[in-house]
């Protein structure tokens, strides 16, 4: 007879609910980097809680780093290893970078479990002030973030560089849509093993309840569709001139953002690449980067002789009229309003790409024609359909559980007004959004986050409205019904929301899709895409998993006694220097890396091959010679700073960004004005911004202004 609960020395006696699948993934994952991929509310947690008492049996005087991307997450994994471990609770600590690298040192030494966000971690080790020498496993919640120059890819190669017997557990519920995304996951990983489970295995099945999936299809009302088309003929007009040029082509069934985001992008590396900005860029990496890799847009440039500034500001028109569609057919009137009183006003601050539609015919008919009519004829009708959903929720299904997700902050707004006005005090509604920079809106703490999280769980509160951040990994039980206000084209989004619910009884999933939107592409999107991703987790064997990671016993007898408070102060600046002296040691063997992989590359084969002679054939430097030769380089020029000491001027982001602009687009050093404003409009430095660190780069000497135009006089080191 099965166990109710799983019984372990390092579990609570009967806190952890016994599971046959996740018994059967723990005994997979034993001594085995492995990647677990699994629908969320099936209990990734709980599988990462069995392998970190596994890990802490096998070495009790162990640690184990457990990371989560976000601070809520962290706090979440914290209260789950306090609840269900059996580690005493000052052992168990977390890590954010709020606590000072001194306090970090004391309780990294002094605590067993560390859960943490992994930038504190990569930085921590990175200078030195602890190893993972004695951490015998690492988990990586959401997993499907390792990529490129993402902590985790760092953390995870120096652990395996680091300790005799690694263990590392991936945890995610969508690790990509397609077999090259996942490889990259695996390969950063050192993923040895990949577990993938779904609704319908058999020892899953009898824990989980069915999630009923709701296709809620609306009909868009004849007012929207006359503006939509009125608006995208404007759109189809600017559009003739790329298909003249043949920037575009001419038989599309559908043009998207992608397309002009593309030929941006072509451009800007295009030009790059040949005045020999990138010269880190091999000829085979530039073509793989490009968009649009036949028929090259900066090629097609060249043959009709067009301005180069004015392509970027007709891209810049052409992305926003079909962001502005996009918001009247899925959202709402109100925001594409909003949207066009944006469009004014970046019209007024002279930006080309806004002027642009400001004055056309098209935009003054709208605003002086079909908007004067009564607004609400223009109401979408998913608001309508979204008040049917919950009604039919709290009458029918007696449910007062319900997450209602959108993409944009403004929506959620309107949704939490319009739900608490047309429900009143039926139902307690809230909504949750992620933290912000913006001057205009502060978002929400990821504190206020985590007290919103706790006030819905308690039943403070019934519906949350909600953004792409209650989308991942946080612990939302009991949601019976879940609400997509628009499709998503991402499968990772559409798996992550959708988990939201059937975790303790059946659950309901609706999308609500207007005909003739964007919603209907975006939503055969993500199928698509997570048909692609179970296809290769179904399959696993097509993944190239890695094979050679050594193990040996983890030797102990090296751990020196726990660190003091007064030894941390005592040796505070030599501690700093040191950490100093191990970054740079770090950029040198990533200089020496970088140079054995080139002398192993089919590039220094063909220059071999033509009789190039390289510095080092002649002198035979070995690792060690070329390291005390960049130090000693190093050392020289700090010694030479120090001769010859110069106030060091800092330049803001913005500042530099501005000098990059200027270089990159003037012709013979000049550039007019308002096609300079346009392009820092697109990096989002407007208004106040713009002058600020414009001035300061004139004042500086970057760039000097005049009435109608800006010169670049200089780069920046």
């Amino acid at each position: 007879m099965q166990t109710a609960y799983f019984n372990h020395p390092f579990l609570k006696k009967d806190r952890v609910f016994y599971r046959q699948y996740q018994n059967n993934i723990t005994k997979k994952c034993k001594g085995r980097n492995s990647l677990i991929v699994l629908p969320t509310g099936l209990g990734k947690t709980i599988v990462g809680i069995l392998l970190v008492s596994e890990a802490l049996e096998k070495y009790p005087e162990s640690k184990i780093i457990i990371l989560a991307p976000t601070r809520p997450l962290v706090s979440q994994h914290e209260a789950s290893c306090k609840d269900f471990l059996n580690v005493e609770s000052d052992e168990i600590i977390s890590f954010t970078g709020k606590i000072s690298p001194e306090k970090r040192i004391l309780l990294f030494n002094n605590s067993k479990i560390i859960v943490s966000t992994p930038q504190v971690i990569k930085n921590d080790v990175e200078r030195g002030r602890y190893d993972l020498k004695h951490v015998s496993l690492i988990i990586f919640d959401e997993a499907h973030r390792t990529r490129g120059n993402y902590a985790y890819c760092f953390i995870s190669t120096e652990y395996i560089n680091t300790c005799q017997d690694p263990l590392i557990l991936g945890l995610t519920a969508s690790p990509g849509k397609s077999y090259l995304r996942i490889q990259e996951l695996c390969d950063s990983l050192f993923i040895e093993n990949v577990i993938f489970k779904t609704y319908e295995d058999k020892d899953v099945k009898k824990y989980i309840y069915d999630i009923d999936t709701h296709l809620e299809f609306v009909d868009l009302p004849i007012k929207v569709i006359e503006l939509s088309a009125v608006w995208y003929n404007l759109f189809e007009k600017f559009l003739k001139f790329f298909i003249d040029k043949k920037l575009l082509p001419p038989n599309k069934r559908y043009y998207s953002k992608l397309d002009f985001l593309g030929i941006s992008r072509d451009l800007t590396l295009s030009l790059k690449y040949e005045n020999g900005y990138l010269p880190e860029l091999s000829e085979e990496d530039y073509f793989d980067a490009l968009f649009f890799k036949t028929d090259r847009i900066i090629d097609k440039v060249k043959e009709n002789s067009l301005n180069i500034q004015s392509i970027f500001s007709y891209c810049s028109s052409f992305i926003t009229l079909l962001h502005a569609k996009d918001l009247l057919e899925s959202q709402n009137i109100t925001l594409f309003l909003k949207f066009l009183e944006k469009i004014e006003w970046k019209s007024d601050q002279d930006i080309l790409s806004a002027k642009r539609i400001v004055n056309s015919e098209h935009f003054k008919f709208i605003k002086n024609n079909l908007l004067q009519n009564n607004i609400n004829g223009y109401s979408h009708p998913k608001i309508e359909k979204l008040f049917s959903i919950i009604t039919e929720e709290i009458e029918d299904y007696r449910n007062n559980k319900i997450i209602v997700f959108t993409q944009y902050r403004a929506m959620a707004e309107l949704l939490r007004n319009l739900i608490e006005e047309r429900f009143e005090s039926r139902l307690r509604v809230e909504k949750f959004i992620g933290q912000s920079t913006k001057p205009d809106d502060f978002g929400f703490s990821q504190d206020k986050q985590i007290g919103i999280i706790k006030q819905f769980k308690n039943g403070a509160l019934d519906v949350l409205v909600a953004t792409s951040v209650a989308e991942e990994g946080l612990d939302i039980p009991n949601v019976d019904a879940i609400i997509f206000y628009e499709s998503v084209p991402s499968e990772i989004r559409l798996i992550q929301r959708r988990g939201r619910t059937g975790r303790y009884r059946p659950g309901r999933c609706y999308l609500l899709i207007a005909r003739q939107s964007i919603d209907v592409p975006f939503y055969k999107a993500a199928e698509r895409k997570e048909m692609a991703m179970n296809s290769v987790l179904s399959d696993s064997k097509q993944l190239e998993l890695c094979n050679e990671v050594k193990r040996e016993q983890i030797c102990f007898k090296t751990v020196s006694n726990k660190i003091s408070e007064y030894d941390l102060i005592k040796n505070y600046r030599e501690r700093r220097e040191r950490e100093k002296e191990l970054l740079s040691n770090r950029s040198i063997n990533e200089i020496i890396t970088e140079l054995d992989n080139f002398a192993h590359s089919e590039e220094f084969k063909r220059f071999r091959d033509v009789g190039v002679i390289f510095y080092s054939d002649v002198i035979k430097l070995d690792k060690l010679k070329l390291k005390t030769s960049i130090l000693k380089l190093k050392r020289n020029q700090k010694e030479k700073n120090k001769k010859m000491p110069e106030r060091k001027i800092y330049l803001n982001h913005n500042v530099k960004t501005l000098i990059r602009i200027a270089k990159t687009y003037s012709v013979d050093g000049k550039m007019p004005l308002s096609d300079f404003k346009a392009f820092a409009e697109e990096e989002d430095i407007i208004e106040k911004k713009f002058y600020a660190h414009f001035n300061q780069a004139c004042y500086l000497g970057y760039l000097k202004r005049t009435t109608k135009e800006v010169q670049f006089l200089k780069d920046y080191d």
